[in-house]
């Protein structure tokens, strides 16, 4: 719960922005992956040092991908940036990076899944060192959201 708290809600929005970018600018990509990420989804959960994070500001972080794009709409505003991954990677990579909001410029690095209607990303909100797995740990710098499609 430190980890989170260290880092707060500007992380949480870089994490959308994040998720948005991931969609659609890839280096290996499959058309299935990219057809499955675009849209807009809501965070139903989160983790940081290995203890779920509960927040009513984590309910209201909606994304929305749409090419290679992605917005993110926080408690604080809306932040937007480009997405790229690699889906050849185990777990596959994602880079985040914003364009517009607070800290232009920044590329968050993740790890993440999709599967149906359910989106997990885990990403360093450190700016660090990419997570290597879909999971956190005490002491690291990492957030694992867990996102639902907008219906």
């Amino acid at each position: 719960m430190e980890v989170w708290s260290n880092m707060h809600w500007r992380f949480l929005s870089t994490a959308m922005l994040a998720l948005v970018s991931l969609a659609f600018t890839t280096t290996t990509t499959r058309a299935d992956d990219i057809k499955e990420i675009e849209g807009t989804w809501r965070a139903a959960a989160a983790k940081a040092g290995g203890k779920p994070v509960e927040s009513e500001d984590l309910q209201k972080l909606v994304v929305t991908i749409a090419g290679d794009h992605y917005t993110a709409q926080t408690k604080d505003g809306t932040e937007a940036g480009t997405l790229k991954l690699d889906e050849t990677q185990k777990p596959r990579t994602m880079d985040a990076t914003r364009t517009e909001g607070f800290e232009a410029g920044k590329v968050i690095k993740a790890v993440y899944e999709i599967t149906g209607d359910t989106l997990r990303v885990c990403y360093a909100l450190d700016g660090g060192e990419r997570p290597t797995e879909l999971a956190t740990k005490d002491g690291a710098p990492w957030l694992l959201i867990t996102y639902q499609r907008a219906k």
